[in-house]
């Protein structure tokens, strides 16, 4: 529960280093107590929390919401590719573990993760190489298609969020807080591992596989991740050979612990900006009667 909400403490400091090279300095618990809110707002309605967490910074600091939006893109896209490089590593590391998983998710079977999945890896190898052999042979009407253009203007989007990367004085501050959430990210799957004896033997590989799991299961759009998340993290330990019931029982004691961290201080947000809407009011209608 403390890394979990360090990592947010790490996200908020990272949002104002990128709001500084457009000219605004935010106070930090505004900046802090913002992110929470969208945390917060996420267990309830899956996706919302970006929109609650600029509307939190744009009413108590004035910051314009396209500029807080235009920093969010940013952040979710070095975000994505973060969690491609995790998803990545996990597949290299666990690559019959991967395909196990996959088996396992799709037929709830247990027999699945035991039995060969020889065919899937290669349908699956095989299908990304005339998957990207077709991209090179008819890359430029791919591109320029019509039904394309949304894809185009997201990777335009990529380019300018990044070239705003580019004119950041503290590129090296907002670098060791990028790799630090999600190094917390990380620990906070594994050092769970000990709170069971029959996790406590689990590796570091091991802990990035559960962790790719874990991502999975917040991807998808339900309140808070419940259900998918421990569906996702169960039978990625059921391939590391855990059992159901005791897979079940660690994805409960991560995920509830965590959901339980922000909704204590998403609420302590909720107060805390409330009173500073409150104080900037009053001070916006006393500069206006002088």
């Amino acid at each position: 529960m403390l890394m979990g909400y360090i990592a947010i403490v790490s996200r908020g400091i990272r949002w104002l280093l990128l709001l500084e090279p457009m000219g605004y300095k935010a106070k930090f618990w505004n900046s802090i107590h913002s992110v929470s809110v969208l945390y917060i707002v996420n267990l309830a309605v899956p996706r919302a929390g970006e929109l609650a967490r600029c509307t939190s910074m744009n009413q108590v600091e004035d910051i314009p919401i396209d500029k807080l939006f235009g920093t969010v893109l940013l952040e979710r896209v070095i975000d994505f590719v973060l969690l491609f490089i995790v998803m990545g590593a996990a597949f290299v590391l666990h690559f019959d573990d991967f395909f196990s998983l996959f088996n396992l998710t799709f037929t709830n079977s247990d027999s699945a993760a035991a039995e060969s999945s020889i065919t899937i890896k290669y349908l699956f190898l095989g299908g990304a190489l005339v998957v990207g052999l077709a991209f090179l042979i008819f890359r430029k009407r791919i591109i320029n298609h019509p039904k394309f253009a949304p894809i185009r203007k997201f990777i335009q989007g990529v380019v300018e969020g990044f070239k705003t990367f580019g004119q950041m004085e503290k590129k090296g501050a907002f670098i060791a807080h990028t790799l630090l959430i999600w190094i917390l990210y990380f620990l906070m799957v594994y050092v769970v591992f000990f709170s069971l004896d029959t996790t406590a033997h689990l590796t570091l590989s091991d802990g990035l596989f559960i962790m790719m799991a874990a991502s999975l299961g917040i991807v998808v759009p339900v309140p808070g991740g419940w259900g998918a998340y421990h569906y996702f993290v169960t039978m990625a330990l059921l391939v590391l050979g855990i059992e159901r019931e005791n897979g079940l029982t660690f994805a409960t004691i991560v995920h509830s612990s965590q959901t339980l961290m922000l909704l204590i201080t998403g609420i302590i947000a909720f107060i805390f900006l409330y009173f500073e809407r409150r104080k900037k009011g009053k001070l916006n209608g006393t500069s206006k009667s002088h």
